[in-house]
């Protein structure tokens, strides 16, 4: 099983939407998949997912609720473990929400892949979810500040990683997105580590539909799979599963003359 911490230097970079959108692609490709609201004290995954549950990692930790409990089912291959939005969670230390959330994984079943959706900065838990996961994939957008707060993000999980991804979110272009990429990883080679392995793993290009879904609690990649926006997330998945459904299958590519002649375009 893959741990894939999904995290970001600053919030409002989009790393939620796209931990959500990233999970349904995954399920709906054959892998069984968990999504972990981590954003300790400021989960919303649930919002994001058009779901209420139940229980809340709170009540996993106070024993009102067991695991199997708390997980709510979005698909057959797709679950989601909400976390808690209130601040009663920020009394709980590290250590024990992890022992409680593994301890509670036993119980799921086996999954291929277990997204963790962390909060923004380097707090304490964003540290431990960090160091616990398998992959890491950073979030930024073409701001300066966002810049600078994933190198710092860069910079911390360099210490426990010597392979991190990085996604560029709301870009004009896949012009724009390279350029922030290629600055990063510069950076990053110059002053953390020569050996450190930053890959590009993709980049989502700003859209009024992705507001919209997120107004109407729909996932993008579900209520509008054709839009470029949905299928620069499907072609991060693409890499992150070398391009292959569960069964060895090649992930089909969206037939769509729109995104042709815009890729075209670019060209010229």
């Amino acid at each position: 099983m893959r741990f894939i911490a999904i995290t970001s230097g600053k919030g409002g970079v989009g790393k939620s939407t796209i931990a959500a959108n990233i999970s349904y692609l995954l399920s709906m490709y054959g892998y069984r998949v968990a999504l972990f609201d981590a954003d300790i004290g400021l989960a919303n995954q649930d919002i994001i997912l058009g779901v209420k549950p139940k229980y809340t990692l709170i009540d996993l930790l106070e024993g009102r609720a067991n695991m199997e409990e708390v997980v709510v089912k979005i698909n057959n291959n797709f679950l989601l473990i909400p976390g808690e939005s209130g601040d009663e969670i920020l009394r709980y230390k590290n250590r024990d929400i992890l022992e409680k959330f593994f301890e509670g994984l036993k119980v799921i079943g086996e999954l291929d892949f277990l997204i963790i959706d962390t909060g923004a900065g380097i707090g304490e838990s964003v540290r431990s979810f960090v160091a616990a996961a398998t992959d890491t994939i950073i979030v930024t957008m073409p701001d300066p500040s966002a810049i600078m707060d994933a190198y710092s993000m860069i910079k911390f999980c360099a210490k426990s990683h010597e392979e991190l991804f990085l996604i560029v979110n709301n870009v004009r272009s896949q012009r724009e997105a390279a350029e922030i990429y290629q600055k990063l990883e510069n950076v990053a080679k110059k002053h953390i580590k020569s050996n450190l392995k930053l890959e590009f793993l993709g980049f989502i290009e700003r859209s009024s539909l992705i507001e919209e879904s997120s107004k109407k609690r729909e996932l993008l990649v579900k209520s509008h799979p054709s839009c470029v926006a949905a299928i620069e997330m499907a072609n991060i998945v693409k890499k992150l599963t070398n391009s292959l459904t569960k069964n060895g299958e090649h992930i089909k590519e969206t037939p769509n003359i729109a995104i042709f002649f815009k890729r075209l375009l670019q060209q010229i």
